[in-house]
């Protein structure tokens, strides 16, 4: 269930801080720890922007 439940969307389509968000988004796009708390808080919550961000560093 959504954290707010007049959210309307899809959770898995944004990104957080979170120790286990971060661990995937380190695994999916191979960098470092540092890199994806960096990509996070450049490109938004957004996890497709996360990841074109990532793949044009």
């Amino acid at each position: 269930m959504a954290d707010n439940p007049k959210k309307k969307g899809r959770d898995r389509e944004l990104v957080s801080e979170q120790e286990h968000e971060v661990a995937y988004l380190m695994r999916t796009a191979k960098v470092t720890r540092q890199k994806a708390l960096q990509a996070i808080r450049e490109a938004g919550p957004n996890r497709d922007n996360v990841m074109a961000y990532l793949q044009s560093k």
